[in-house]
């Protein structure tokens, strides 16, 4: 390639770089605090377990519910770590009571918000019925989200590792609002890191607008709707299954890619995109899964997952900023981290090892205290906050990171404007 095209591109890739902005998150249901929803899972387990195996005594049930209970203690996320969670399918306080030692929930009055046969023995439904389920909440997410939308945006993509329809929410939307110009891509099931695949495709479909292929474009909305509520049981009595219960939440939020140009006529404030990087880490096929089953999705997540983060993300982290042209050591300092807390020991391991003050990661931290793990809506939900921190000055740096089935490491180099 010859000097004058390279400075060519150069000055094309700087005028027209790809930015995001505008970070509305939506909430579908009251944040359940995080100690009631250990007692509460507990004692549907017992619930549940009694009424499989016939026993029908107090005492029986008395044993079994304390025996749960604890385990729900060994393995399940503290209130300390995790404060509330948003559960769409999850009892709402004002249909639970506790007397005389037991809770007595009542049924949801909306035939979609029941996930079981019935309430009684929490028999589950099956995946197909889940699914119906997700749809209404993820129609009824949108509609909020757009309610106020005047213009469509070029480029809709739709990201969720929680639900799977065809046609899809986002695809039934536009057709109602009559976008029929509007492009539609799912990007779904890669989980916790979806956000970064999704940032890319906007960033591409950007960049293509430019080279003839399609009409310029301006706007890429992306879209998530995790629904992890969906997928709860009270079958699987096992540390893995009470992990994840207890440490997933729902979360609704969408934002736009923008051209730089675009942002600045607009007056809007955002962040640009410098450099992205995505790929696997050796020998980590197995360390995290999430497969469909008969009645939901099943997660499973190996005590090795932090361990191999740890021992990948320094390299990870320099390459990426070599891409931006820029040296961790010298901006080590400077730098500000969006990490996708997988679980309570990702942001800790990874601070660790880069050497990193409590402040260049307090925005991970906090989000997941006060939000849980929302899968791919973490990041986006991370950026917002840091977007809208004043304290970190325009021109700051920002690294984003997330990890997820495969074992996929993906990260993002970002300024903020």
């Amino acid at each position: 390639m010859s000097f004058a095209l390279t400075e060519r591109l150069t000055r094309a890739s700087v005028k027209n770089a790809c930015c995001l902005t505008d970070f509305v998150p939506v909430r579908m249901a009251d944040p359940t605090p995080q100690g009631l929803t250990l007692e509460l899972s507990a004692y549907g387990f017992a619930r549940a377990f009694c009424s499989r195996n016939g026993l029908t005594d107090k005492e029986a049930f008395f044993a079994k519910h304390q025996e749960i209970r604890q385990k729900f203690s060994n393995y399940g996320l503290s209130p300390s770590v995790v404060k509330a969670r948003q559960l769409v399918f999850f009892p709402r306080l004002k249909d639970i009571v506790f007397a005389d030692g037991e809770f007595s929930v009542a049924e949801p009055e909306e035939e979609y918000m029941r996930l079981f046969d019935n309430y009684r023995d929490l028999n589950p439904k099956d995946l197909k019925a889940r699914h119906e389920s997700y749809a209404h909440v993820a129609d009824d997410c949108l509609e909020k989200m757009y309610a106020d939308a005047f213009e469509a945006p070029d480029d809709l993509i739709h990201v969720t590792c929680s639900g799977y329809l065809a046609p899809s929410p986002v695809e039934r939307m536009a057709a109602k609002k009559g976008w029929l110009r509007t492009t539609v891509t799912h990007s779904y099931h890669m989980g916790c890191y979806g956000a970064f695949p999704a940032i890319r495709m906007a960033h591409g479909f950007l960049a293509s607008s430019h080279m003839g292929v399609t009409p310029p474009k301006e706007r890429v909305d992306i879209v998530h709707t995790e629904i992890l509520s969906a997928h709860r049981d009270a079958e699987e009595l096992t540390a893995q299954n009470i992990i994840t219960m207890t440490l997933f939440a729902d979360g609704f939020i969408k934002y736009s890619a923008v051209t730089e140009d675009y942002l600045r006529s607009q007056g809007l404030s955002g962040l640009k995109v410098l450099a992205y990087n995505e790929h696997l880490l050796p020998d980590s096929a197995d360390d995290m899964t999430w497969v469909p089953g008969p009645t939901r999705f099943h997660m499973s997540l190996s005590i090795m997952v932090p361990v191999v983060i740890k021992a990948a993300v320094k390299g990870f982290v320099e390459d990426l900023l070599r891409r931006a042209g820029l040296d961790f050591e010298r901006e080590r300092s400077r730098l500000y981290f969006a990490i996708h807390p997988g679980g309570p020991k990702i942001v800790e391991h990874i601070q660790s090892e880069l050497k990193l003050d409590d402040d260049q990661v307090a925005m991970s931290k906090n989000v997941f205290f006060e939000n849980g793990n929302m899968s791919s809506a973490t990041v986006p939900h991370i950026l917002k906050a840091i977007a809208e921190e004043r304290s970190i000055p325009t021109g700051a740096h920002v690294m984003a990171l997330g990890f997820g089935p495969g074992l996929t490491a993906t990260g993002l180099v970002l300024e903020k404007i």
